[in-house]
């Protein structure tokens, strides 16, 4: 068998591969890097507007919580991401309602029990105790109901709680 190529077959063969590749032009990587550039400065946006946004609208300086122990069991999981509405006074929230409060380790999110005159008294679902009594001025907020049960985000808390190890 006698194969026999001339140069003439290698030119030309190289011509048509020359001729399929596609030629990129100076503004389509221009738009490219717009296009990144926009995408990121939306992403920061959202990153740092979304709290201090759901802040305004929830009168509440720390308007989402992490749920981090299994103590609000099965009304809220480990990991759920709750809102907190923000509260002024002590009529703001109800036997029943959960509240969120600031206690030497952080915060806390149980259900109230009992309002008695200076304190609340409240427990987690799943625990067995009532909580040491909580003062009104260090209640921060309630969570945000929906349809008569707690705004949760499933698992978006997880990255919270990643975060913070």
């Amino acid at each position: 068998m006698d194969i026999s190529i001339t140069e003439a077959d290698i030119m030309e063969n190289f011509e048509q591969h020359e001729e399929q590749k596609p030629i990129k032009k100076k503004g389509s990587v221009l738009k490219s890097l717009i296009g990144w550039i926009v995408y990121v400065a939306l992403l920061v946006g959202l990153v740092v507007g979304t709290p201090k946004a759901l802040s305004y609208i929830l009168k509440s300086e720390y308007p989402m919580a992490a749920i981090t122990s299994g103590s609000m069991w099965p009304t809220l999981k480990t990991g759920d991401m709750v809102f907190i509405q923000g509260i002024q006074s002590r009529n703001e929230f109800e036997v029943g309602d959960i509240v969120v409060y600031k206690n030497p380790q952080g915060f806390t999110i149980h259900r109230v029990e009992e309002k008695q005159e200076n304190a609340v008294i409240t427990k987690g679902d799943a625990n067995n105790t009532l909580d040491t009594p909580v003062k009104y001025e260090d209640i921060i907020g309630k969570t945000v109901e929906f349809q008569g049960k707690p705004f949760k985000i499933p698992l978006l808390g997880n990255i919270s709680i990643m975060l913070n190890k």
